[in-house]
This record gives structure tokens, C-alpha cells and sequence, in this order.
């Protein structure tokens, strides 16, 4: 029996979106862990995502008595970080081939759903791979790499020009250590407006190296609920002072992300957000086409609470 191959796609996409994009998430433990945790934000629309920002305290706080004289110098404290939406695509196209040489309903099915499953793949893959070093130049998603630094700009503020827009950076060429990990993780934790490091992200070969340095103080058996969580959904994870330390493939060699959820987050456009779009389909080709579509962006209000440290060995 001949079976619409379009027709049976576009229902079948319909009814799979909402499960692809929380697989999308699950594949990875940093995007895990963020849209677990708050970490991903939907916005309306807008030509940019504007994020405010706090970058010194008052001035004007003083102590008084009697009728002294308050200090009411104009505080210039508050700015906003600017970020353009980059846009993903991934197509799953069908053709007449396809459905002529998959007869019946059950062949077409097992065809539509592999080919959703190599889509969310893909698209899963590449989001994940520019989180860690993605450039907007390039069109993609700003990385961890270029947020996490002392001198780039991101969000049109120039960290090279305001130590306050700056991560915490050790790029020492060096074996990994507890000391340089506590060093920046501190740095991480310091100062108001923002948050404690919610998770540590390295590559396997240092994830491997942190194992070998836990000791009784360091306990490889995790105690957090976010460690446990995490280990539930198929990610090793242990722990440094209660903080979950995990691998990613996409991670850059010799580094380590010292990441918050609070103050890093996944910004991502409410009508895109890994959504279904359906093309007409050309005059000149038997195919049906299908689209995956992502627009959104990686934002920040606090680079001083991310940290990495980088040009680490084993």
C-alpha cells in the first residue's frame, strides 16, 4: 500500500518536536545541566537580547548625623550587554525514491523517525560544539572560550577596556591541580551580583587527572543532588568542594570551565527553539522537505563569575 511519505513526515514531526528538543538537551551535561537549572531563557523576539548589567557599587553611601550634608552625586552604575541572535538550521528531506521503495506504513515510520533522529543528532552535536568554542563572527553561538577571557568583547563591551568585563582566566602551561582549581573557582565566587560555580566541565583526559587527585578529602562518591541528578541521567560526574565535575567531548584540549547558571545562560528565541518549519516544495524535484530551526545565543551579566582555566596537562 502507498503510503504519503509528506504527509506522514509532517504529523510525525509534529508530534516528536516536543521529546527532540529535550533530548537535545540530554545528550549534553553542560546544556543538561542549564536547562535543568534555570539556565535557559526564552525571549519574545527583538533584534537583540539585551542583558542589564551592574559593574560598580554606590558611591554615595556615607554615614550621617544631625543635618549633614547627604552626598547625592549622579551614579552612572547600570549598563546592558548586547547580543545578536545566531540562527541554526538542519533540513530532513524525503524522497519520492524513499517512499516508492518503502512500502507500507510501518517501513515509511522506521524511515521518518531515523531520519528525525539523525536531524536531532546533528543539530544536538554542532549546538554543543560551538558552546565550548563557538565565535559570532562565524555565525554561531558565542563559546565559553571567548566569554571566559581577559580581553575579548562580548556583548559590544570590550574586556580589554573594563577590568570588570573580564573572566577569570589561569592559562599557565602546567599540570592540572586542587590549588589552581580552588584559585579560580574562588575568584569565581567573589563579589555581589553573582553566583557560585554551579558546575565544572573539562575535557576527559583532565577529568581523568582530577580522579587521580581525590583523596579522602576529595571524595570520588557525590553528595550534591545536582552530582546525583546528573549521574542518574548517564553522565560521570564527581565532585570538587560539592561542585559536579563532568567531561564533554566538545570541550577545548587542557581546559577547564568553571560555569554558573545564574549568570551564563543559554538565551533562545521562543518561536525558535529547535521549532518545526515546513518549505514548499520545489517544482522541479520529487522531495519533501522538513526543517529544524534554532535562533537564539549564549548571554552573560557577569563575566567575573565564569572561569577557566586552560593549557593544563595531565
Amino acid at each position: 500500500m502507498s503510503v504519503n511519505i509528506g504527509e506522514l513526515a509532517a504529523s510525525t514531526m509534529e508530534f516528536y518536536h516536543k521529546s527532540m528538543v529535550d533530548n537535545i538537551f540530554k545528550k549534553h551535561a553542560l546544556l543538561d545541566h542549564l536547562k535543568q537549572n534555570g539556565g535557559v531563557k526564552k525571549y519574545p523576539g527583538g533584534t537583540k537580547i539585551r542583558v542589564p548589567l551592574m559593574y560598580s557599587s554606590n558611591s554615595t553611601v556615607m554615614t550621617f548625623g544631625g543635618a549633614d550634608t547627604l552626598d547625592l552625586t549622579y551614579q552612572n552604575t547600570l549598563d546592558a550587554a548586547e547580543y545578536e541572535y545566531e540562527m541554526y538550521n538542519t533540513s530532513i528531506v524525503f524522497t519520492l525514491e524513499d517512499e516508492l521503495k518503502n512500502s507500507g506504513e510501518p517501513q515509511v515510520m522506521s524511515l521518518i523517525e531515523a531520519k528525525i533522529k539523525q536531524a536531532e543528532m546533528s543539530i544536538s552535536e554542532r549546538l554543543n560544539q560551538d558552546l565550548f568554542n563557538g565565535t559570532a563572527a562565524d555565525g554561531e553561538v558565542i563559546g565559553l572560550d571567548s566569554i571566559i577571557s581577559t580581553s575579548t568583547t562580548v556583548g559590544n563591551i570590550s574586556g580589554s577596556s573594563y577590568s570588570w568585563w573580564r573572566g577569570n582566566v589561569d592559562s599557565t602551561g602546567e599540570t592540572l591541580s586542587v590549588a589552581d582549581m580552588r584559585t579560580i573557582k574562588n575568584s569565581c565566587n567573589l563579589g555581589n551580583g553573582g553566583s557560585n560555580v554551579s558546575i565544572i566541565v573539562t575535557t576527559q583526559t583532565l577529568y581523568e587527572k582530577y580522579n587521580s587527585l581525590l583523596t579522602a578529602t576529595y571524595s570520588m562518591s557525590p553528595s550534591s543532588s545536582e552530582s546525583k541528578r546528573l549521574g542518574d541521567g548517564g553522565f560521570a560526574a564527581v565532585e570538587f568542594e560539592g561542585v559536579p565535575v563532568v567531561f564533554d567531548e566538545s570541550a577545548t584540549s587542557g581546559s577547564m570551565y568553571m560555569v554558573n547558571k545564574d549568570n551564563f545562560k543559554l538565551g533562545v528565541h521562543q518561536d525558535a527553539n529547535f521549532a518545526r518549519r515546513k518549505k514548499a516544495e520545489p517544482a522541479d524535484q520529487h522531495i519533501h522537505v522538513e526543517h529544524i530551526v534554532f535562533m537564539g545565543q549564549t548571554v552573560t551579566d557577569r563575566r567575573k563569575s565564569l572561569g577557566l582555566l586552560s593549557s593544563k596537562t595531565a
